[in-house]
């Protein structure tokens, strides 16, 4: 595992964009992952930019969300897809057929997931965007989620729900309900990068890379993947009693 500790949240995204960035221009490039949440903005937008700047181009790629929540409207700007189509699909050359994710609208649910689960294992993802919710979480997972789980609807912890609240209009409360790619899902990806920024991210990092794998810290399964790049800023990087095993300079 390697972590990098930025000097700030707009160098961790640069950062992040890099390794992307040597992803999708390698000889071997699948599949891309996708996460969403406040801390990939930065990444997603350094991304799309440099499409822009015509230094990167994602034509050739396909990407697949990690989660969806269940119980939103098709059109409701708060969703994961529409939130990936706003800040990757439409700024850049990426195909709106090649985003990829689960239909949260399928009156069997259980079967969609089943149907997600075999799209993604069979799209075989090349590098998978994560991050980290403040109580461990990956993906959905949540705390006490099996580390070999797979693709399923789950109910959101109130932490969760309380902490993704900002993404929402005033008044409006996050969906009790989500489909998430399982934590065996995501451990298939080929290459894992987890993006972590914030005071509020410094405990579960810790847990997560430091502490025993546990199922009351899902994110602490990245422990098991024999490729992983941790990228962080200070503040998230407060309590990691071991010194980054890569510098990252200012840009």
């Amino acid at each position: 595992m390697r972590i990098v500790v930025a000097p700030d949240r707009a160098a961790a995204a640069q950062h992040a964009a890099d390794i992307v960035e040597r992803f999708v221009n390698s000889a071997v490039a699948t599949a891309l992952g996708i996460a969403t949440g406040e801390t990939m903005e930065g990444p997603l937008a350094e991304i799309a930019g440099r499409c822009q700047r015509g230094a990167l181009s994602l034509a050739h790629t396909e990407v697949y969300l990690l989660d969806e929540y269940v119980g939103l409207e098709p059109d409701d700007p708060c969703s994961f897809a529409s939130t990936v189509n706003r800040l990757l699909v439409q700024p850049t050359d990426l195909s709106p057929g090649a985003m990829h994710g689960p239909n949260p609208h399928n009156p069997d649910l259980y079967a969609e997931c089943a149907d997600y689960e075999r799209r993604v294992r069979a799209a075989r993802i090349g590098l998978q965007l994560l991050g980290i919710g403040t109580n461990g979480h990956i993906a959905f997972n949540e705390p006490g989620s099996s580390l070999a789980s797979s693709t399923r609807v789950v109910q959101l912890n109130e932490q969760t729900r309380s902490d993704n609240a900002r993404a929402f209009p005033d008044g409006t409360c996050p969906p009790r309900a989500a489909i998430t790619q399982g934590i065996a899902t995501i451990l298939l990806a080929r290459k894992l990068l987890l993006v972590a920024c914030g005071q509020p991210k410094a405990r579960p990092v810790a847990r997560a890379l430091e502490e025993p794998v546990t199922r009351s810290v899902p994110a602490s399964a990245l422990q098991l993947h024999p490729d992983v790049t941790v990228v962080v800023d200070p503040p998230a990087a407060a309590l990691l009693a071991d010194e980054p095993s890569q510098p990252c300079r200012p840009a």
